[in-house]
């Protein structure tokens, strides 16, 4: 006598799993989460390297109509390793206000660091400015400090501005690819 499994009668393209009623085991077919899922996710985080250049743009999503997420705010963590240049760059809408505007970086609810951040307008579409910190004016004090801080604590933290908070999760793997980078072409 052959012994036919309960989930082999789940279609082509659905996952089988086995619930468990008392002593009975009931078969459960369904579409995986996961492409359903995938087809409305934004990353939060991205690395580029190269022997040119180490880049980590950390964004901030928020929830457009339907289930489907937009960046509202991108950081980047560049390097220029033939020029020795680094800094922080940042990005958001073109209706942000220009000029300067002190931002907050915040670690379990309470304030560690404060940088600075000249807003202006980059053609009709976004408004970009670069971090100092605060009653600085060295960008490569401010990547070497929010990088630090970014490491630190893993990728999770929190900006704020005058009127927003960003809570920021950037993907393990990104970091640990960044700061690879960084060691491997960045040398001072």
């Amino acid at each position: 006598m052959k012994t036919v499994s309960p989930l082999s009668r789940c279609l082509p393209g659905t996952v089988g799993t086995l619930l468990s009623i008392g002593l009975i085991l009931l078969p459960v077919c369904g579409v995986q989460a996961k492409t359903a899922v995938n087809d409305h996710r934004h990353p939060t985080s991205k690395v580029s390297s190269s022997e040119k250049q180490c880049r980590l743009d950390i964004y901030h999503l928020v929830k457009k109509e339907g289930r489907s997420f937009r960046p509202n705010l991108q950081i980047a963590f560049i390097t220029d390793n033939l020029y020795r240049q680094r800094y922080v760059a940042m990005k958001t809408g073109i209706s942000h206000p220009t000029g300067f505007e002190n931002i907050s970086y915040y670690r379990s609810g309470q304030p560690i660091e404060v940088f600075t951040a000249n807003w202006r307008n980059n053609g009709t579409k976004h408004t970009v400015s670069r971090l100092v910190i605060l009653g600085g004016t060295s960008d490569k004090q401010a990547f070497d400090v929010l990088s630090g801080l970014m490491k630190t604590d893993q990728g999770h933290f929190e900006l704020r501005d005058n009127a927003n908070r960003y809570r920021l999760n950037a993907n393990r793997n990104d970091i640990t690819a960044f700061f690879t980078c960084l060691n491997d072409y960045y040398h001072e």
